[in-house]
This record gives structure tokens, C-alpha cells and sequence, in this order.
């Protein structure tokens, strides 16, 4: 899922990966996907709003629970579209949103709204199935400045639990980006809790949103 940001270092940047719904940049670069600061100014107010956080924000009472044996007949897929969110830590702040596609052949495709698409804001993934309702993601993209210029590369790690019925899942995220060496940026690593739920052709909200 590709997830982007505003960032202030010794000069304004942003951050060109997915999702996801902060993460701080190294020196004048943009990563793509999942890289975005709390409350970016990228970020939709009413996505952002009171309303949508009691939606998106996974309850402890309500999360999926890991699925046992039971569960492998009737396992869901995770194949499909989804309304995705990506937490900073264990809170209710965003990190980063986005609209997120799974493929049956174990694709990923994430369009977040960390930023403009100018900086880029679809980022590829592969996915698996390592348990009943349990999905693995690895997600990539590449990270430029504000100038265009390539600065490194952004990855993205998911373990995803869907719950019984199929139509939402929770889980967390590991976000590390790397400069153009293949080193990792310390300062930029980033982890959390995500949910999401299902979109389909007949989904709508209580307060008219599209999803």
C-alpha cells in the first residue's frame, strides 16, 4: 500500500510506498507507500474526521482472534478491494490510508493518500497465505526528493487476520526505508497497528461517504 508525507528536515520534503494510515525522512526525501506523518496536509479532513476513526480504528474487544483448525474449511479470502488504515503505534492516530488490492494470483496493489500522485502514491506488494484467515505482505516502492531525484527505496511488512465473515481485517505493520546503497535509515522505521474493510460494489457509510 503506498503511503506518503509531508516532512519537515533542514529543508521542507515529502515523502514519495503505500498504504499507509508518521514517519520522519531523511534529508530532503520522499518516500513513496506507506510513509506519512500524522495529520499530513495531504491527508482528507473528512478522513481524518472524529467519525471515521470510531469506524477505522480496530477495538481490542473486536479484533480478529488467530484461527484454528476450525477455521481451514471455511477460510475467507483476502482477494478483493479494501479500505485500509494504518495506526501510528497501538493509537488512534493515523499513519497513513489507503485503497488496497489484492489479486488472486498474490499481487498488491496500494493507492494511498499520502501525497500528490506527482510524488507517486501506487505502490506494489506480494502477498501469502500462511494460516487459515492468517496473510503475510511484502510491500515495495521507491522513495525520490522533491526535485525528482531517486533517494532510496521503502519497504513494507504486514501479518493480516481476517475476521470469520471476511469483510475486514487487523493486524500490524513494519515500516524501514533504505538509501540508495541498500542501507536502512534508522530514524525512518516505523511500526503499528492497521484495519480495513471490504469494499464492495454495494458499500456505502452511514454519513454518505463512498466507502
Amino acid at each position: 500500500m503506498k503511503l506518503t508525507t509531508n516532512m519537515q528536515t533542514s529543508q521542507s520534503i515529502t515523502i514519495a510506498a503505500a498504504v499507509s494510515l508518521g514517519i520522519l525522512v531523511a534529508s530532503t526525501a520522499n518516500a513513496a507507500c506507506a510513509s506519512q506523518a500524522p495529520g499530513s496536509a495531504f491527508a482528507s479532513s473528512r478522513l481524518l474526521s472524529p467519525a471515521l476513526y470510531a469506524r477505522a480504528m480496530p477495538q481490542s474487544s473486536s479484533l480478529p482472534q488467530p484461527a484454528s483448525r476450525a477455521d481451514e474449511e471455511a477460510s475467507p479470502s483476502i482477494v478483493g478491494l479494501w479500505s485500509v488504515n494504518l495506526f501510528v503505534g497501538n493509537t488512534q492516530q493515523i499513519y497513513d490510508q489507503g485503497f488496497d488490492q489484492f489479486h488472486s494470483g498474490g499481487t498488491e496493489v496500494l493507492n494511498d493518500n499520502g501525497g500528490p500522485p506527482s510524488l507517486g502514491n501506487v505502490c506494489l506488494g506480494v502477498w501469502k497465505q500462511i494460516g487459515p484467515r492468517t496473510v503475510k505482505l511484502r510491500h515495495l516502492a521507491w522513495n525520490w526528493d522533491d526535485k525528482g531525484n531517486l533517494t532510496g527505496t521503502f519497504l513494507l511488512l504486514e501479518t493480516i487476520t481476517l475476521e470469520p465473515s471476511g469483510n475486514s481485517f487487523a493486524g500490524t505493520y513494519v515500516v524501514d526505508n533504505f538509501d540508495l546503497f541498500g542501507n536502512v535509515i534508522p530514524s525512518l522505521h516505523t511500526e503499528g497497528a492497521l484495519a480495513a474493510t471490504r469494499i464492495d460494489v454495494d458499500t456505502s457509510s452511514a454519513d454518505g461517504a463512498p466507502f
